[in-house]
């Protein structure tokens, strides 16, 4: 009749209180008869335990909440529905399958040359490079912020692989935040800004991973994507993950939004 959600615990506390814990570690406590929620947790845990009307009025407060479910009953499909692929290769294909079977319904359209209608028309930009294409990508980042897509991106650079940050459709982070962190923090900031144009008039070629490396690096960068579609609380907002290709061990760097506004757009290296 009523179970857990995914994420969410129920438990009392040494003064008698009742709490849920949510998917974020944020305890809310209850404001209803312990008794009632005692009985509601034993029958959460315990197969056969009765629920009173009081039990009952509760648990409806809490499905409203998300804190319980129903189970059996058909969840709220996600609104992710048109997904734009930019790149091809084992990562872009390994997204594909992931986004296809944690999402119903998913259209995904491929392309090499993304241009802004065809942003604005989309749920979500995923965009695959071995380099990163410093002017395409500054490019797609003013269309996505324009018509506020959300877009998510991974490439490699200097032997290690980069995800995100992820940038929601609404106020996180995105490419141009690292690209301006990056040359506030860097020693040689004109030959950063030489390489990344110098890089940009390479042909964009395949992200080429072991099916292993693949399937992690898709997971990384999907999960805030998932997470964004269900309501769930997105654990990677604001940072930039970093994983090495052979021992498969990530770290997680913080990229705080530039002042001056999320529709600023970072001009390109022409």
């Amino acid at each position: 009749m009523y179970a857990l959600a995914d994420g969410h615990q129920l438990y009392p506390t040494p003064d008698g209180s009742w709490h849920y814990l949510t998917p974020d570690e944020n305890a809310v406590t209850i404001g209803a008869p312990a008794e009632d929620l005692a009985e509601l947790d034993s029958f959460l845990r315990r197969s056969n335990s009765p629920l009173g009307a009081g039990s009952i009025e509760i648990a409806d407060a809490l499905v409203a909440r998300g804190v319980l479910v129903v189970p059996g009953e058909v969840p709220e499909i996600p609104v992710l529905r048109h997904v734009l692929i930019d790149g091809t290769g084992p990562v872009a294909d390994a997204c594909i399958a992931l986004l296809s079977e944690a999402l119903p319904d998913l259209e995904v359209i491929f392309t090499t040359a993304p241009i802004d209608d065809d942003v604005a028309a989309s749920d979500l930009v995923l965009s695959v490079a071995d380099a990163p294409p410093h002017d395409a990508w500054s490019e797609l980042d003013t269309w996505c912020r324009r018509s506020r897509t959300p877009w998510q991106r991974v490439h490699s650079e200097l032997g290690e692989i980069y995800v995100g940050p992820f940038f929601d459709g609404i106020d996180s982070s995105s490419y141009r935040d690292v690209c301006g962190r990056r040359l506030a923090a860097s020693r040689v900031p004109d030959h950063l800004q030489a390489l990344w144009k110098h890089l940009a008039g390479s042909d964009r070629r395949p992200l080429e991973l072991s099916p292993t490396a693949a399937a992690m690096v898709s997971a990384l960068a999907c999960s805030d994507v998932v997470a964004g579609s269900y309501g769930a609380p997105q654990s990677n907002l604001h940072h930039q993950i970093r994983m090495n290709p052979r021992t498969l061990m990530t770290t997680r760097h913080p990229v705080l939004p530039l002042p001056g506004g999320v529709l600023e757009p970072l001009p390109t290296l022409r």
